[in-house]
């Protein structure tokens, strides 16, 4: 999902701004982040009650190599297949991850907005949503997803002319395991938010939203 307003994101970190990130050894980094993804998978599952059948045949592990890439080479989208692949998070990124340019802080969380990072190549990317979200999850963080309109209020503030449009983890369940009565009609019932397994309000509700389905 986009927010209509040159593809840029903005991303939330997966931790408060109070918990400290430090190195005591790559195992005991990626121990919490093997541990964050296994109940976000449960969660899919849980949210479909056993529905898509879900293969993620991207990075198979966890990594620390600091590649720095708009696009990585072990994960992402492929243009020519439309097929794609997630990444699992890099250690010496997610580290780094706090000290972009353009972090900002809001109710206990920190978001990283791409169009005010220190590299120019970064401001300007465009990316789909899919290769949006895995530069995200790289960095040990996803694509936002708004909880309150106090939330979303407050990231459309850092909005301006250069940035038309900004993607969420907003995410059509068009996929195994999305055909139950009480998703259809889809373009209605059938949105969620990716990044916490949340569903969205029918867009024909009196929920807050003014983004582009």
């Amino acid at each position: 999902m986009r927010i209509p307003v040159t593809i840029v994101l903005a991303c939330i970190c997966l931790q408060s701004t109070e918990a400290q990130f430090g190195f005591g050894g790559f195992r005991n980094l990626f121990r919490p982040i093997q541990n964050f993804l296994q109940p976000v998978m449960r969660g899919v599952q849980n949210i479909f009650r056993g529905g898509p059948r879900f293969k993620d045949d991207g990075t198979q592990s966890p990594q620390a190599t600091g590649k720095d890439k708009l696009f990585p080479d072990d994960c992402g989208r492929e243009e020519d297949k439309g097929t794609g692949k997630l990444c699992f998070p890099d250690g010496l990124l997610c580290q780094e991850r706090v000290n972009k340019g353009g972090v900002q802080k809001f109710g206990g969380h920190l978001y990283w907005f791409s169009w005010q990072d220190n590299d120019n190549s970064v401001r300007n990317a465009k990316w789909d949503w899919f290769n949006a979200r895995n530069y995200c999850r790289k960095r040990c963080m996803d694509l936002v997803s708004f909880e309150t309109q106090q939330e979303y209020d407050w990231v459309k503030g850092f909005i301006n002319v250069n940035v038309p449009y900004f993607w969420t983890s907003g995410r059509l369940c068009d996929f195994d395991g999305c055909d139950r009565p009480d998703f259809l009609p889809k373009n209605i019932n059938g949105w969620f938010w990716s990044a916490n397994q949340a569903r969205l309000s029918p867009t024909n509700g009196s929920g807050f939203h003014d983004w582009s389905f």
